[in-house]
């Protein structure tokens, strides 16, 4: 997401690092659901050790509630530092603000409720997520999501016609891609030996992701509305993901090449944060206008077109960042929200 929210020029972005803009599936509507299914997948290792130390109903509960505040606050600090710290003019939903929502809500349904009844749930949410979708028109200005989030937080979102991309709905199947992921995590906890626990990643997350691909020529992929079928085809795909990560680095141990990954891993939401925090900063002092048109492009066109020159700050950007994650690794901070 980095490279995705960093290009040079915003009018010269390769259409794969682009979110579509309104049906359809590009690389780059990939990364927010991958998040959300990791999350998903690592809820039943967590869980499951702090029940081995003796944690406490209530404890759980403190710790979900404590986390999904932080989250949502430094959500919307983000959102304040983007609007100039206008209140009038700050968006309310944003990528952190809906992680504090799903991870409290997944976190809450993996304490209590079993593999198959969390299955049960998930199905549940997609199926009155597609049931309020025909309640009008599937179109950004009339949708249902649409006149929710209006209700909600008024002109406080990302623009002012169509729903916002982290709005209300769609948060409901994002909850089901984070449960998704607790089926997989229970599958990798209760499977020890690689072969079983690659093949059943493999043939779960196939038969999502063709589901979902199946679904999707009746019920159109939709990040902005995060709409079911796109809830499968992009929950089957981070297993699959999943499956051939675990096979590669852990079982064929071929690890150097994942080593950044690793730093990245380690902080995931501290660097991103920190990344779009700068971002704003630079966006609103005038200072990517000067390191990218004064100073880049002056460096590296002609040889390379604006495209690629695009291309490349936001390469640079992530770059940076990467290194910046793995000081903070070799020095052992690991930043815990």
């Amino acid at each position: 997401m980095i490279v995705v929210n960093n290009p040079g020029n915003w009018d010269r972005v390769y259409a794969p690092l682009l979110h579509a803009d309104w049906n359809g599936c590009t690389i780059a509507d990939l990364v927010y659901p991958f998040f959300i299914v990791i999350l998903g997948v690592a809820l039943p290792f967590a869980l499951s050790r702090r029940r081995a130390s003796g944690h406490e109903i209530r404890r759980f509960y403190g710790r979900f509630a404590r986390r999904a505040v932080l989250l949502f606050g430094l959500g919307f600090l983000l959102n304040l530092v983007a609007a100039r710290f206008s209140l009038s003019a700050v968006r309310v939903p944003g990528v952190l603000q809906r992680i504090a929502v799903v991870y409290f809500v997944a976190a809450a349904i993996a304490l209590h409720l079993k593999p198959h009844q969390r299955a049960g749930v998930a199905v549940a949410l997609l199926a009155v997520h597609t049931l309020l979708l025909t309640l009008a028109p599937m179109t950004p200005t009339a949708t249902v999501a649409t006149r929710l989030d209006r209700a909600v937080f008024g002109a406080h979102t990302l623009t002012p016609v169509g729903p916002d991309p982290e709005g209300v709905l769609g948060t409901l199947t994002a909850i089901a891609s984070a449960l998704i992921g607790t089926l997989a995590g229970d599958w990798l906890r209760r499977e020890s030996a690689p072969l079983p626990r690659i093949g059943g990643l493999l043939a779960g997350g196939a038969a999502l992701a063709v589901g979902g691909y199946a679904w999707s020529f009746v019920l159109p992929l939709n990040k902005p509305l995060w709409t079911a079928s796109y809830t499968l085809l992009t929950g089957g795909l981070a297993i699959v993901g999943l499956a051939l990560s675990y096979a590669i680095i852990d079982v064929v141990a071929i690890r150097a090449w994942a080593r950044p990954f690793v730093w990245l891993g380690v902080n995931p939401l501290a660097i991103y944060f920190l990344a779009e925090f700068v971002g704003h900063l630079l966006d609103s002092t005038g200072a990517k206008t000067w390191l990218y048109w004064t100073e880049l492009r002056s460096i590296v066109m002609p040889p390379l077109g604006e495209s690629q020159t695009s291309l490349l700050f936001a390469v640079l950007t992530i770059v940076i960042w990467t290194v910046v994650a793995g000081v903070m690794y070799r020095r052992g901070v690991r930043v815990q929200v």
